[in-house]
């Protein structure tokens, strides 16, 4: 007797049709009921078989403003099917809890942003008729007056902010640098960005710049009882503090920089411990979390933040005066500080010696639908090349509702050989 092929698994995505997209707006996630398996790309008249790569597409890559398309136009279907057991059926119905819907992180990568992708601007809650000043809405900072108190004036035994590190969320001028949509994903990774901006070392009686020097900031997590190795898998402060500090829950991480004041205030210590440390900056790399508080008897010190990275906005917002009210612009001494105006009244730096870099990601609903091609299915096709002895060559997989309308279509990246015994799982993931 013959041996039954041991299981094999393919992961495929596939791309939503028309339909697909029209009928899971109007009806739900369980319209996605069977499944058609396809050989179009096999002629069987050749002995070669398409490896990787060598598959054509249903579809180009490129969305709109530079973004990925995820769909295929109409009259995209399988031209050749194979059948279940025997013709005419095609179909074979999915497998129960194909409907269920998860959450999946996609990391989009780093990007190193600078230039006119990394813009600046000063704003000021006193400057009540410039356009800019609306953004500390935007930015849910304070602006009426018991608000900015509360972080200027009151402490935190008294239910305020101003012995801590975000006291100088109630400066009147903030510097917003502010990164292109293009440059980032759906959310800046708020553990990993490094920003460097030039800052003046000095001035003449008459007020003129006599120095520059170059401030790394990064960004963290205040200290929590979350476990070093949780903190690892997070994209955002997750504790209280956002719901605290902006009254709504906000993506936000924290600025912070060796050269305003390093971790702990200890000399030994810096706020690049960890940085680039993928993927455990925390638990692996020892990167710093942020003392909220004092407190002597334990050796802690309260840590000072630079500012606020808005991280869906795409937008750092430095609090801390010593670089809001020194920012280098044009420094007569150092050409990378050379600034272009842009019409929008924000500036940038013409070199790229002034950067950040940021990471981010992207949040996908997945919706895995799990197709079995079992012994003795699936091995005759419409395929009118195929010979007697020749095994068959999948290149598709559509997935269908129960009349057989073709909602979603997604093609391996080589022919996938099934033989008579052998037994394939199809893991088919619908990206929503």
């Amino acid at each position: 007797m013959g041996f039954i092929g041991s299981a094999n698994t393919v992961t495929i995505i596939a791309r939503l049709t028309k339909l697909g997209r029209e009928k899971i707006i109007s009806s739900n996630n369980s319209i996605f009921s069977h499944f058609i398996i396809g050989d179009s790309d096999a002629n069987y008249i050749t002995s070669e078989v398409l490896p990787t790569g060598k598959i054509p597409s249903n579809s180009g890559d490129l969305g709109v403003n530079g973004g990925i398309n995820d769909h295929i136009a109409e009259g995209v279907g399988v031209n050749s099917k194979l059948y279940v057991n025997s013709a005419p059926q095609t179909l074979k119905p999915v497998t129960t809890n194909s409907s269920n819907i998860s959450k999946e992180t996609a990391v989009v990568g780093e990007s190193i942003v600078s230039g006119s992708n990394l813009t600046y601007v000063t704003i000021s809650k006193s400057a009540t008729t410039t356009d800019f000043t609306n953004l500390f809405k935007s930015l849910s900072l304070p602006i009426l007056a018991p608000n900015v108190n509360t972080f200027v004036n009151i402490d935190s035994a008294n239910g305020g902010w101003s012995d801590t590190p975000f006291s100088g969320l109630g400066n009147s001028n903030v510097l917003l640098s502010v990164i292109n949509n293009d440059q980032y994903g759906e959310l800046i990774d708020g553990k990993s960005i490094k920003m460097e901006i030039p800052i003046y070392t000095g001035y003449t009686t008459g007020g003129t710049p006599t120095g520059v020097t170059t401030y790394t900031l990064y960004s963290t997590f205040p200290s929590s009882n979350t476990l070093s190795m949780v903190l690892d898998g997070q994209y955002k402060d997750t504790s209280n503090y956002p719901q605290t500090l902006f009254g709504n829950q906000i993506n936000v991480a924290y600025l912070v920089s060796d050269d305003i004041q390093r971790p702990n205030n200890d000399a030994t210590k810096s706020w690049s411990t960890g940085y680039d440390t993928v993927p455990k900056p925390f638990s692996v790399g020892l990167k710093e979390t942020i003392n909220v508080q004092t407190v002597t008897s334990t050796g802690i010190n309260s840590d000072r933040i630079a500012g606020i990275a808005y991280l869906d906005k795409g937008i750092l917002a430095i609090t801390d005066e010593t670089i809001v009210n020194n920012i280098a612009t044009d420094f007569s001494g150092d050409s990378a500080t050379n600034i272009i105006n842009t019409s929008l009244g924000l500036y940038y730096y013409s070199a790229d010696t002034y950067n950040s870099v940021i990471d981010s990601i992207q949040n996908d609903l997945v919706q895995n639908i799990v197709c079995v091609a079992e012994p003795g299915e699936f091995s005759k096709t419409q395929n009118n090349t195929i010979g007697i002895y020749d095994d068959v060559r999948i290149s598709e997989i559509a997935i269908t509702d129960s009349s057989g309308n073709v909602l979603a279509i997604g093609k391996t990246d080589r022919h996938i050989v099934k033989c008579i015994n052998d037994y394939v799982i199809f893991n088919v993931q619908i990206v929503i």
